[in-house]
């Protein structure tokens, strides 16, 4: 149990359950994720748009392939970040919205069920699943 607030309470499960309603929301998105890992952890949610970095294209070439609404969704370690700045820098050049209050949110989620890369969701979708 942790405490947030008010002296309310939140338990592990109310944790995973506000993570898990958030990426519901997100599923429609475009996203970049930094490896296959990642990819395959956001199908188990319904994501369908979701691209991989290309490392050998370079950050600025992959960025000028995408329009409109796009979400960062790199891990949440130090190499993430900087790649996450990076890339959004470059997609604000080429005309995308980058969906960084999104990306913020995700990283408070992430935080309060102690994970930080995006392929830890795997874990956590079936930690939910083992509990029922």
């Amino acid at each position: 149990m942790r405490r947030r607030g008010k002296g309310k309470t939140y338990s592990i499960e109310e944790h995973r359950e506000e993570l898990m309603e958030f990426l519901t929301e997100l599923k429609s998105e475009c996203v970049i994720v930094e490896g296959i890992k990642d990819k395959r952890a956001l199908k188990i949610f319904g994501f369908s748009d979701v691209h991989v970095l290309n490392k050998k294209k370079g950050l600025f070439e992959f960025s000028s392939e995408f329009k409109g609404r796009v979400l960062v969704l790199t891990d949440f370690d130090p190499e993430g970040e900087r790649i996450a700045k990076k890339l959004t820098e470059l997609l604000l050049k080429v005309g995308c919205k980058v969906e960084r209050e999104e990306r913020n949110k995700l990283r408070r989620l992430f935080l309060k069920n102690k994970i930080n890369t995006v392929e830890s969701l795997r874990k956590i979708f079936t930690q939910k699943y083992k509990s029922i």
